[in-house]
């Protein structure tokens, strides 16, 4: 696949290069030859990039505004180098965006986000719990809020030189987003309207064995009978039973009053409806309109749109209002004001449930009897509004034993959430004179979040809200209510001076100062005991005492200065240098305070080589030093409130151990990059070299019990990343009617852990179900996926027990891979005929591992194809062994007259029940999958009409779009899911367990401006 893969990409460029040659025109425009131009860097201030001394990368609205999507970021997949963007399939969830590889090892590793020059939040309000798949909801990211119809720009600033301006906030990478300004003309309306249908994508949804059906243990009718016919085990959540043979069977419909099958025994087939029938067909239905205008005094831009979507699981919506706008006016000649404000409501339902446990996915990707026909279930749910599900307890009691009536859950077990939030900021711009100019300004964002959590009497009990995990602490019924109020506050003052000394030597300075405000508030209560009054969803009706809520009022403030010196030589020798200094209240004094300068450097060589083939070239070089604080709250011990015992107070002291000396974490960068255009930009590349250091890292390491807590927060660990970064542009035809633009993108980002404290050889960024583990060792690499493995011979092969079954490690410490890529890229193609132009990408990720809890499982419980078939006696392998069944694993066996050699395996492996029965399960490293993919993510269509067919003074531009996204997974080696798919952002990754499947997305895009 590789040796293909590089051998078409040769071909592709080579032809590009031939073509482009042979196609060099006079019509080719001096503008076409404006490589670099300007773009927003870090504090929004407009550079010009052929200045810059580090990579930036800029996309414009266009690529994320015409594909409608809950989360913009979704269309960003495949456009930058050097970002890893995962999409979620969680209804709304959260996206994980992390540029140049992982900087914490257990902190926050997610780029910034800049709206006009001001940070925004982009919070991960998701439990621990459900980061870790034990259950809960995925509730987003908060930047999903930004209405993508108002971005103009977004400008990628990956290293730390590029974002050093902005502090500790920025150390992951900043996001530049620059929304769309009114103009100085009449007022202009502009109107888009879309409709996207979701329909999922089969190649990511369990493929069903056909020929056994409920059951552990084989031909399970043997040992349950019912009035002397054979009757289903209720409580074997597995299809490892008996083979359909359409005999009349007891199933569970024959126990539930008012079924159709009341009193009946049944044939016993294969169901037909299975579980694909369950999901419906997603829609998002989103409008936006603009307005704007100005004079020679002021511009305003004012916008409103709404999102209304559902998803393909039943009673799901989402429901977003995002009114926005801009405006400036010049005060005086000297003094312009500008404003900017965003205030979104949204309303969400039936978000999914993640993880293990009480999850639907689960049910079907592990636990699942392939005779249940998924519409008896519904028809059960629609008619009765009880619980009724096919895992009863017995022919005499209808509570569920492990898993509830899927439409029960959907309809009774479903949780809501709504947001209000509102980012602005204010600006007045002072020009002193022509060459300085003061900013003040004023940035503010913030949101408050409700979000209700409801088990319904009848369901299964389990984990619930604030009770604890473990056995005991499951719950009946619930409600769990959670209040979420967090803002950021900016406060910026930046003086700056732009002057040309003479004709060949300019200068740029910068002189500023911020303050930023970051308060966060959490509130969470639930009910204990379940529910008193059934339907009641308040935490008045605990059926016990409620636990103590969790409250959690924090606020840390971050004063900054800072300094920018850029200084430039003949328009092609150009010097930058940054510092800047931050204090946190996070820190303790004397350790507070933390310096970090920055220098880069560039050199425009197509000013010194004079060549009619060399359009432009520059080779720049980046050194930069950051710092970052740690969160609120880790100075100080302190105890929490724990549920009353006998109506005593209970208190605990914190498990993690606070520390009073703690030093900022730090960080040290170089990057190296060289970009070039040929043959009037028909062909051109960016190429970037980096490195980072991010070392005294904030971690909890173990400390002794006799403490009295398990962990202590110090200063210890450093992670090195390397990488290359390249971009490519190539355009092999270009006519006076037709275009063909191709840009590919590639990068390598690699992280290791290079060093811990001494004594410590690992630090474990999650303990998941499985057995399995993802951790941070020393001297490996980030990420990396720990199980049990199979036990192998001196010569590498697998060896098999005396059972027929492959041995298993007795630790689960082995190293199965990192979830992190070898490398990721992407193709994106544009073509135009006149006034019709069509796109097409593709995205590619090789390399990366991740574990799928789903075959973990469901290997055991029969339900995947893979557990069928005949073997090499030509008999079914579920045949008990005295009936030939079985199979000869791939393998070697130990020789019994040699001890220490081997032989090749001929132990035939029962099959006749489930390996969780025979306990001949393998190991965890049989179910890591290589999670590479390569996916055509979007195909666009547009169509622009020409203002002579309109031919209206009051229409001034129109278009049609018909666009696909994750049409096609054109290569995967993950099993029945997407290997994309993981529980939420953060540095959890590599890990699935119940995923949603990936959905097939086609959109009908209308656009208009008056």
């Amino acid at each position: 696949m590789k040796k293909i893969t590089m051998g078409v990409l040769a071909s592709v460029l080579s032809s590009s290069l031939a073509i482009a040659q042979a196609q060099q025109q006079k019509s080719d425009t001096v503008r076409t030859q404006d490589i670099e131009g300007v773009v927003v860097t870090a504090l929004g201030i407009k550079r010009e990039k052929k200045s810059l001394g580090y990579a930036t990368q800029e996309i414009k609205g266009d690529a994320v505004n015409k594909n409608p999507t809950t989360n913009f970021l979704n269309n960003l997949s495949g456009k930058v180098a050097g970002v890893d963007i995962r999409q979620s399939t969680n209804f709304g969830g959260s996206i994980n965006v992390v540029a140049r590889g992982y900087k914490s090892i257990l902190g926050d590793n997610q780029a910034l986000f800049v709206v006009d020059g001001v940070p925004i939040m982009n919070k991960n309000i998701n439990a621990s719990t459900q980061q870790t798949a034990r259950g809960g909801f995925d509730y987003g990211s908060s930047v999903s809020d930004i209405n993508p119809n108002d971005i103009e720009t977004i400008n990628f600033l990956k290293g730390a030189a590029a974002t050093a301006l902005y502090g500790s906030r920025a150390q992951n990478g900043a996001i530049i987003i620059t929304t769309k300004k009114g103009s100085n003309k009449n007022i202009g309306i502009e109107f888009s309207s879309s409709v996207t249908v979701s329909t999922i994508d089969k190649s990511t949804f369990p493929k069903y064995q056909t020929e056994y059906g409920q059951g552990y243990t084989g031909r399970s009718f043997s040992s349950a009978l019912y009035q002397g016919s054979p009757r289903v085990v209720f409580g074997n959540d597995a299809s490892y039973g008996s083979p359909y043979d359409g005999q009349l069977v007891w199933q569970y419909g024959a126990f539930i009053p008012g079924s159709p099958t009341e009193g009946q025994r049944t044939p016993w087939l294969m169901a037909k409806n299975g579980p694909i029938t369950f999901f419906e067909t997603g829609t998002n239905y989103v409008n936006n309109v603009a307005f704007n205008g100005g004079d020679k005094k002021s511009t305003f831009r004012l916008s409103y749109s709404n999102t209304n979507a559902s998803d393909i699981m039943p009673n799901s919506s989402l429901m977003k209002n995002n009114f926005g706008g801009n405006a400036s006016y010049k005060l005086t000649d000297n003094l312009t004001a500008t404003i900017f404000a965003n205030y979104i409501t949204q309303k969400t339902r039936g978000r999914n449930s993640t993880g293990y446990g009480d999850n639907i996915m689960s049910n079907f990707r592990q636990w699942w009897p392939t005779n249940i026909d998924i519409q008896d279930q519904r028809y059960l749910y629609d008619n009765f509004r009880k619980n009724y599900t096919w895992n009863i307890t017995s022919v005499t009691d209808l509570a569920p034993q492990y898993w509830d009536n899927v439409y029960f859950q959907r309809y009774e077990n479903y949780q809501t959430d709504s947001r209000e939030r509102f980012a602005g900021n204010f600006s007045l711009s002072y020009d002193v004179n022509k060459d300085i100019n003061i900013l003040a300004r004023m940035g503010t964002d913030g949101y408050t979040m409700i979000a209700e959590e409801r088990r319904a009497v009848g369901s299964v009990p389990s984990e619930f809200g604030l009770n604890g995990t473990g056995s005991s602490n499951v719950q009946p019924s619930g409600y769990f209510v959670s209040n979420y109020k967090f803002s950021e506050t900016n406060y910026d003052l930046i003086t700056t001076y732009k002057k040309n000394i003479t004709e060949d030597f300019n200068i740029n300075a910068l002189l500023g100062g911020n303050v930023n405000v970051q308060k966060n508030y959490v509130n969470q209560q639930s009910t204990t005991g379940g529910l008193y009054i059934p339907g009641v969803y308040t935490i008045a009706n605990s059926a016990s005492t409620p636990v103590a809520p969790v409250i959690n009022d924090l606020t840390k403030y971050i004063y900054g200065a800072f300094a920018q010196l850029s200084l430039g030589f003949k328009n092609t020798y150009y010097l930058e240098g940054t510092f800047r200094r931050d204090q946190s209240t996070a820190l303790p004094e004397g350790n507070n305070a933390y310096w970090y300068p920055s220098i880069s450097g560039s050199i425009v060589f197509s000013n010194l080589i004079k060549e009619k083939w060399l359009s432009f070239g520059k080779i720049r070089a980046a050194y930069a030093e950051v710092g970052s604080d740690t969160a609120a709250d880790q100075l100080l011990n302190r105890y929490f409130a724990q549920p009353a015992f006998g109506g005593i107070p209970v208190y605990s002291y914190n498990t993690a151990l606070r520390n009073s000396d703690l030093r900022p974490q730090r960080l040290k960068n170089i990057e190296l990059g060289i970009n070039a255009q040929f043959l009037k930009n028909r062909i051109g590349f960016d190429v970037s070299w980096f490195q980072n250091k991010a070392f005294d890292q904030i971690l909890p390491l173990p400390v002794s019990l006799g403490s009295g807590s398990i962990s202590k927060y110090t200063n210890a660990g450093e992670l090195t990343t390397k990488g290359f970064e390249v971009s490519l542009n190539i355009t092999p035809v270009k006519t006076s009617n037709f275009n063909w633009d191709v840009n590919i993108n590639w990068s390598n980002p690699w992280t290791k852990v290079t060093a811990l404290k001494e004594g410590i050889e690992n630090i474990t960024l999650g303990s998941l179900q499985g057995g399995v583990s993802i951790n941070a060792p020393l001297n490996g690499d980030y990420g990396s996926i720990w199980g049990s493995d199979f036990v192998y011979s001196p010569d590498g092969q697998k060896i098999i027990g005396d059972n027929g079954a492959y041995l298993v490690t007795d630790n689960t410490n082995n190293n199965l891979g990192s979830f992190q890529a070898d490398w990721m890229g992407g193709i994106n193609n544009s073509l135009s005929y006149k006034n019709l132009s069509l796109s097409f990408l593709i995205d590619w990720k090789k390399g990366g591992k991740v574990f799928s809890l789903d075959q973990y499982y469901g290997y055991g419980t029969g339900i995947y194809p893979d557990s069928v078939g005949l073997n090499d006696l030509g008999n079914p392998i579920r045949n008990t062994l005295a009936n030939g069944g079985g199979v000869i694993l791939p393998g070697v066996m130990a020789d019994p007259n040699n001890p220490g050699a081997f032989l090749p395996n001929t132990i035939r492996l029962d099959k006749s029940q489930s390996s969780q029965v025979l306990s001949t399960d393998p190991p965890v490293a049989a179910f890591v999958y290589d999670a590479s993919y390569i996916k055509l993510r979007e195909v666009a269509i547009t169509y622009n009409f020409p203002k002579e067919l309109l031919n209206s003074k009051v229409i001034q531009g129109l278009s049609v779009s018909l666009i696909g996204n994750n049409l096609w997974i054109i290569h995967k080696n993950l099993p029945y899911a997407d290997p994309e798919s993981g529980l939420s952002s953060g540095n959890i990754q590599g890990y699935q367990s119940g995923p949603m499947p990936t959905t097939r997305n086609i959109s009908f895009n209308v656009k208009v401006n008056f």
